[in-house]
Parts: C-alpha cells; structure tokens; sequence
C-alpha cells in the first residue's frame, strides 16, 4: 500500500539547515536544500530498522532528533532492530567493550 507523503516546512526544533522534513509511512526524512542530511526507517512499535545522518551533519544532535519524532509519532520508545552497527550500538547505548 502506498501513502503519501507528510511534507512539512514547520521544524522550530531542528537546526537551522534542515529546509523539509518528509513522513511517509515508517520513514521520516530530513532534507537540506539540496541533500539528504538523515533518515530513519522505523516499525510501529518503535523499532528502529535503519538509521543513517550523512557524514557533514554527524554530531549535531539529529539521529538523537530522529529517534524522538519516532517516539512522538509511535508511541513507543525507539529502540533498535538487529543488527546493530557499531556507531547504532554507540547511539542506542548498548556498546560493549
């Protein structure tokens, strides 16, 4: 089944160089003028399938921001869906040493 697209311009709480955030159906998507800055692709219950922040936007707080919209729309806290990666493990705080 198809859905469309929420687009949205109103993000008062995302930096500044976040132009649309799209929602459709378990991925949510922020976009810059001209690219991709993240994405996450979730399950309905909060499970987190992939979550990706391009490497110029790492370290600004927005996979942290696109766990919470997960959150908001869901219901449920985000958590993840194996496998993990290394940086997912570091994100979601389950690293191990």
């Amino acid at each position: 089944m198809v859905h469309a697209a929420a687009v949205t311009t109103e993000h008062d709480h995302l930096p500044h160089y976040i132009a649309e955030v799209s929602r459709i159906e378990g991925v949510i998507t922020y976009k810059t003028q001209d690219s991709t800055a993240g994405f996450v692709r979730y399950q309905s219950d909060g499970g987190i399938e992939y979550i990706f922040v391009r490497g110029l936007y790492r370290r600004q707080g927005l996979a942290t921001l696109l766990l919470r919209d997960v959150e908001r729309l869901t219901g449920h806290t985000a958590y993840p869906l194996p496998p993990i990666s290394p940086l997912g493990a570091k994100l979601f705080g389950t690293e191990t040493r």
